[in-house]
């Protein structure tokens, strides 16, 4: 504004903090500031609304005020608005006049790209949030007010807009008043975190994951947990004191079936951050452009970290776009991931590493790339007693062992169906599950590997010397066969 740049557009759904942020700022250098809206133009001002009109009254302007349109990018769409706007750009220059619109909405004239300056309002930090919540516990009486913790309900609502976290404020207050009238149990922070999954949860590309799994709900994979482990307190002071840098992510490439998604949820829980699923379809495919709506995730996983950012089948946001929108998303997500500074840990998984872009497997994308193969017979165990346990059954040693022998080139997943196919005979019949139930539901399992034999054999091939081994090296299996 005192460059001056003549038109400025701010990218931000906070159109009510906007104006208050642009009104400080003209105050400050006593500069007279107006207000456009196409439902009612500058008020008092009749026929104002038609935007040639408004944009007429800003020719006037030359007294280097600030004018903003709120919502005006559909001001945008007309041929001759632009070419309005490129005259006043010139002549706005030299009486330091500005316009700015707000709009959440991308603004599409390259004839302004030299003449417009674009700016994305991050999120409210932890003093807006503070502010809003010591405003909203105001209307409560000592008793519930002893009840919270004032950072953790600040902690808790970072990522929401102003007017999301004073909503979320206000409910958490009803609520907790209307337990304590009932002499009911409430947990404020719960309350809070709550009130974000379900706002964040209507995001076109972010939602919140309950941590429902831990690694001791993964099966074998001891290089892969054993790595996860070491850097548990990653995120900590203590970890920077000591000259270490933050981890950015984690690539686990391999057999369909196999854990990655899992383990990607599993670290989450892990390391006790929140976890939150970018989906990349949504990215493409939704209403804002797909740079813009990756921009939103980065910034809300930002205001949230530290915490965890799950990609699930990564490759498949980047394959068959002929247009070049994946190419400018795809460096958008790189350039993050090379420079990014908060504490926000991005795990990525691939089936088909033939068509991940070679830039996603550079060094410093990902601290680390795992290959995660089928289990070998210990692992084959191990994941068949979890899915046993998981459903309050067990067998004897003998039985695992001897079903784990039997169910080579099975995944995870097919023999978590074995268990269930099992259950589902013996209920049928209405009795436990039983060993033969067991055995006859591996003998009616065909693995995804007979059908896919070859494709498995190349990805394994790949992956030696290009991928870290999840598990220990195998010792029945030749990759080259």
């Amino acid at each position: 504004m005192r460059a001056p740049y003549p038109l400025i557009h701010v990218d931000t759904h906070e159109e009510e903090r906007a104006l208050s942020i642009v009104r400080r700022l003209a105050a400050e250098d006593d500069r007279r500031a107006g207000f456009w809206s196409p439902v009612d133009g500058f008020k008092g001002d009749e026929g104002s609304a038609d935007i040639e009109s408004a944009l007429e009254r800003v020719s006037r302007a030359d007294d280097g005020s600030v004018i903003v349109f709120r919502g005006g990018h559909h001001l945008f769409e007309s041929p001759l608005a632009r070419r309005r706007l490129r005259e006043l750009a010139s002549d706005f220059s030299d009486t330091g006049t500005t316009l700015v619109f707000l709009s959440p909405m991308r603004i599409d004239a390259p004839e302004l790209q030299k003449e417009m300056a674009r700016l994305s309002m991050p999120l409210p930090g932890r003093e807006v949030l503070r502010r809003e919540c010591e405003e909203s516990l105001e209307g409560i009486d000592d008793e519930a007010r002893q009840q919270i913790d004032l950072e953790q309900m600040v902690s808790g609502a970072l990522g929401l807009t102003q007017r999301e976290a004073r909503r979320a404020y206000r409910r958490v207050c009803q609520q907790l008043t209307e337990a304590l009238s009932n002499n009911a149990l409430y947990d404020p922070e719960e309350g809070i975190l709550d009130e974000k999954r379900r706002m964040i949860g209507a995001s076109e590309t972010l939602e919140f994951h309950p941590l429902d799994y831990g690694l001791d709900d993964v099966g074998g994979l001891e290089v892969l947990k054993q790595w996860l482990d070491e850097r548990r307190r990653a995120f900590s002071d203590d970890a920077r004191n000591f000259g270490l840098p933050m981890p950015k992510g984690l690539l686990l490439i391999g057999v369909q079936g196999c854990g990655k998604s899992l383990t990607a949820k599993a670290v989450a829980r892990h390391w006790n951050l929140p976890l939150m699923r970018l989906d990349l379809g949504s990215v493409f495919d939704g209403q804002r452009a797909p740079e813009q709506a990756l921009r939103s995730a980065i910034e809300t996983s930002e205001a949230i970290a530290p915490c965890v950012v799950w990609v699930d089948e990564i490759e498949k946001g980047f394959a068959g776009e002929a247009d070049g929108r994946s190419q400018r998303v795809l460096g958008s997500l790189l350039t993050w991931q090379q420079e990014k500074t908060e504490p926000v840990f991005l795990v990525a998984t691939a089936n088909d590493v033939q068509s991940l872009p070679p830039e996603l497997l550079r060094k410093g994308r990902f601290d680390e790339i795992f290959f995660i193969d089928l289990p070998e017979r210990h692992e084959r165990e191990s994941i068949l007693n979890i899915h046993l346990n998981q459903r309050g059954r067990t067998v004897p040693e003998r039985v695992s062992e001897d079903l784990a022998a039997k169910m080579e080139y099975f995944s995870g997943a097919e023999i978590e169906q074995v268990v269930v196919s099992a259950m589902y005979t013996a209920f049928a019949d209405g009795r436990d599950v039983s060993e033969q139930d067991l055995e006859y539901a591996v003998q009616q399992t065909v693995p995804l590997y007979r059908t896919y034999e070859e494709q498995i054999k190349s990805l394994r091939e790949w992956a030696h010397g290009r991928a870290r081994s999840a598990s220990h090296e195998r010792e029945l299996l030749d990759y080259f066969d």
